[in-house]
């Protein structure tokens, strides 16, 4: 039986990384060296968490490669979801981003033998339709929806696959793991890209932003949400996550005003999809019932 504390922390992380938008915004570096830096800053933070607490760190080869898999997808997804940002804005790239629950519906029966649902189709529509409807009136920021749907992907990929991590192991040591891998990703995307994996310094104020985002937003939210799974489907904990897009928005508009303020088109699309996700799990339970 689900406990309020359990709630009370999913909601908690929601709300972590819907700041996560924020946060990117402020600082000034280029995607690949915001990831970088936000992976090495929490790596670090994890580590000495484990170490503080003594937590037995043990896997096979097998599993090591494994989670190090998931932690190149980890690494490809934050880095679209920040590059949605660089070259848009907050509001297109986290419109993007609410195509996560689509992608988690048909991800999960494949990755999790669960049951398919066949309204899923239909519910794909009404996105896709949203989607279609924000890029006629926002062709500019063409690019922001693109990473953004990326991001949604790899997310929910490596979101409903951690719900068999779980069942085996200690969350912080899954973290840990795909974090390190996310991390040689990064660095070697960077060097195909640059040539170089050497990455520039970051300045006070982005140095600031970036511990808030590596220890509050990744290590702390990043931990929680693969323990959740303990007690949460994968597809609950991802169907919860569609606040993400809501709290982004929100906290952009406060913070950037104008910079975030969108055409009338933009937000009709963004409501279809809004409603969509929303809806999905009533729609589902309630065909669930009847089967």
């Amino acid at each position: 039986m689900l406990k309020l504390p359990h709630l009370l922390q999913l909601h908690i992380i929601i709300l972590l990384w819907g700041f996560t938008p924020v946060l990117g915004k402020l600082i000034t570096l280029p995607a690949d060296e915001l990831v970088i830096y936000r992976l090495l800053i929490s790596g670090i933070a994890l580590w000495l968490f484990i170490k503080y607490k003594k937590i037995a760190f043990r896997i096979n080869l097998r599993e090591f490669a494994e989670m190090m898999l998931m932690g190149f997808i980890v690494g490809f997804h934050w880095y679209t979801f920040y590059q949605a940002i660089k070259v848009s804005n907050v509001s297109m790239a986290m419109a993007g981003f609410a195509t996560i629950t689509l992608f988690a519906s048909v991800l999960q029966p494949l990755l999790l033998n669960k049951k398919f649902f066949a309204g899923d189709l239909i519910y794909g529509l009404f996105i896709v339709a949203g989607l279609y409807i924000i890029l006629n009136f926002e062709s500019v920021r063409y690019f922001g929806i693109v990473y953004g749907i990326l991001a949604a992907f790899s997310g929910a990929f490596f979101g409903v696959y951690n719900g068999k991590l779980i069942a085996k192991h200690q969350a912080t040591v899954i973290t840990l793991t795909e974090f390190f891998g996310a991390l040689v990703a990064l660095f070697f995307f960077r060097f195909l890209e640059t040539g170089t994996m050497l990455v520039s310094i970051p300045n006070l104020s982005d140095t600031f932003y970036l511990v808030l985002l590596s220890v509050f937003c990744t290590t702390l939210a990043f931990t929680w949400s693969i323990s959740i799974l303990k007690h949460f489907t994968p597809f609950t904990v991802i169907m919860t996550n569609n606040l993400e897009p809501v709290y982004g928005i929100a906290f952009s508009l406060l913070l950037f005003g104008t910079s975030e303020f969108m055409s009338w088109g933009f937000y009709a699309g963004a409501a279809i999809i809004l409603i969509s996700v929303f809806t999905y799990p009533i729609i589902h339970k309630y065909f669930q019932s009847e089967s």
